[in-house]
């Protein structure tokens, strides 16, 4: 199972392997680069500093403890500009993004590294409106490679300036996430080939998990949706799973809804919520 929820910093949960970082605060956020390096050099990782922001951080008060020069040399760390690793000039694209890291997850590995780690402040794409929906479908796709036990792993980092709708639906698309109280109420990532959600949705939050919902990357012939994490759906989040299970149906794929509480299923039931999607529940401890 992989490591999820909200944290304070990194030490707490060093097996993470998708982080959301959104930060305010220099100090905060160096550190949490340097503890993400850090557990990836443990690992054996080759590592990928991304962003003009985060190259800062590899020589700013909470730097490596090994000489920045000599991990270069040695091609254990590599770093580039988001414009060399992204395509920031309109024509982003989230297949194209997942080959770029594909290519380069493979030659870590074939170099003798057990995987490539990442630290990258996707702020400057996040900027550009035009990107925001390829962005937001790119965490998606970048979540399941992940998930597949790729050898890749990611920290993304954004600033907090960007707003709390489009970093809500960022973070959302990442099982481990630092962020303000609240944002997001609920987390999607992929998990033992199932769709899994953690945390609240409710009718504030439903809107957002449709749209997360739409994003994620879902083939048929059948699709497997873990709810042992969560917290708390009311009827709207209920709702949007339902229509999101009836719009794969239509596409061929049957979605199977594994460890719903009981409040989940009653109300399926007392809504004839399979009326609207035949999905299949099964029960599973937690």
């Amino acid at each position: 199972m992989r490591a999820q929820g909200r944290l304070a910093d990194l030490t707490t949960v060093p097996a993470a392997d998708h982080v959301c970082w959104v930060y305010d605060d220099d100090a905060s956020f160096d550190a949490a680069v340097r503890d993400f390096i850090e557990a990836g050099l443990a690992r054996g990782d080759r590592l990928l500093c991304v962003g003009e922001r985060v190259i800062d951080s590899l020589r700013g008060q909470h730097a490596l403890l090994r000489d920045v020069e000599s991990l270069l040399a040695e091609g254990a760390l590599e770093t580039l500009t988001v414009a060399q690793a992204y395509d920031a000039t309109g024509h982003f694209c989230p297949e194209r993004q997942l080959e770029f890291y594909g290519t380069a997850t493979r030659r870590a590995l074939a170099d003798g590294y057990r995987g490539l780690r990442v630290v990258a402040d996707v702020s400057p794409l996040a900027d550009q409106p035009a990107l925001l929906s390829d962005l937001l479908r790119w965490e998606h796709l970048a979540d399941e490679y992940i998930a597949h036990g790729s050898g890749f792993s990611a920290m993304c980092a954004y600033r907090g300036e960007l707003g709390t709708d489009f970093l809500g639906e960022a973070a959302s698309a990442h099982p481990v996430v630092h962020a303000p109280d609240g944002l997001p109420s609920f987390r999607l990532f992929f998990d033992d080939g199932r769709l899994a959600v953690a945390g609240s949705v409710d009718t504030f939050s439903a809107a957002l998990m449709s749209r997360a919902l739409a994003g994620c990357p879902v083939t048929g012939p059948r699709t497997r949706l873990d709810l042992r994490r969560v917290e708390f759906l009311d009827v709207a989040a209920c709702r949007v799973l339902a229509l999101w299970a009836a719009d794969l149906r239509e596409r061929s794929v049957d979605v199977e809804i594994h460890g719903a509480p009981h409040l989940v299923r009653r109300m399926w039931q007392l809504l004839d919520l399979s009326d609207i999607a035949p999905v299949s529940f099964v029960e599973e401890s937690a």
